[in-house]
């Protein structure tokens, strides 16, 4: 086997994910950063919310409101689109974790889902309410979920004529190499790699409603761009993911 080739072995593949919290909102008495995670097996999104207390007293009644959408619905709910959390506490100066989980049916384009956070402040002389309103942003990648596949699975899926969609970009190679472009991509948005060779790489990942996404980059001949071919089962997605790749490759 050659030394420029590179097989993935799927079993170890375990990139840390730099899956980080992002700022939703925030106020004298109140941050709010979110995170989403893909269900590993239905089309189901975890939006896990963080909530730190800048105050020096107790917050609790802590009610979300989310506006869905026809391609997006708010699980259990304790009224409509609301969920009330009567366990939840922070303490002065604390953090503390809430989960909402929305159901899936359509992922062709980004969501940005009006949502209100009410809480109410315990003063030391009276009880304060307040609310905090915020688009809770949904792009197209965040529909992605981790799916291993091996060289000849995917071999056999491009030659199979199911994805019909394509789309191309050529972007800029940033002043990381090839191979930590690559990592960094995939950290980005849960792809895997199935093969890389040389200044070449397969990546594969799935949606979350269970269709397949594939991409073949390698570095042109003048070494200062990467091209990117993205294969695909929609077009609308598939166009939008291709955008939001762009960012983390320049």
């Amino acid at each position: 086997m050659s030394d420029d080739i590179h097989p993935i072995n799927q079993s170890n593949q375990q990139y840390n994910e730099q899956d980080s919290y992002k700022l939703a909102a925030q106020t004298d008495n109140l941050i709010i950063e979110y995170l989403i995670t893909p269900n590993s097996s239905t089309a189901e999104l975890d939006v896990t919310f963080l909530l730190k207390n800048q105050t020096s007293s107790i917050i609790d009644h802590i009610d979300i409101h989310v506006i869905d959408s026809m391609s997006s619905k708010l699980l259990n709910t304790t009224s409509a689109n609301r969920i009330s959390f009567t366990t939840i506490s922070l303490f002065p100066r604390s953090q503390n974790y809430i989960h909402i989980y929305f159901a899936i049916n359509a992922i062709s384009f980004s969501q940005n889902l009006k949502t209100t956070l009410s809480y109410t402040i315990n003063g030391s002389n009276k009880n304060e309410k307040d609310s905090i309103e915020f688009k809770l942003n949904l792009p197209c990648s965040q529909y992605l979920r981790k799916k291993l596949m091996n060289s000849d699975a995917f071999a056999d899926l491009m030659s199979s004529g199911t994805l019909t969609c394509q789309s191309h970009i050529d972007i800029p190679l940033s002043n990381q190499d090839f191979t930590s472009r690559i990592k960094t991509i995939c950290q980005s948005y849960r792809l895997t790699i199935v093969e890389q060779i040389n200044s070449a790489a397969s990546l594969y990942a799935e949606t979350i409603l269970g269709q397949p996404i594939a991409f073949l980059l390698k570095s042109t001949n003048s070494q200062t761009n990467i091209s990117v071919d993205g294969k695909s089962t929609e077009t609308h997605f598939l166009s939008n993911l291709m955008e939001e790749i762009k960012t983390p490759l320049r």
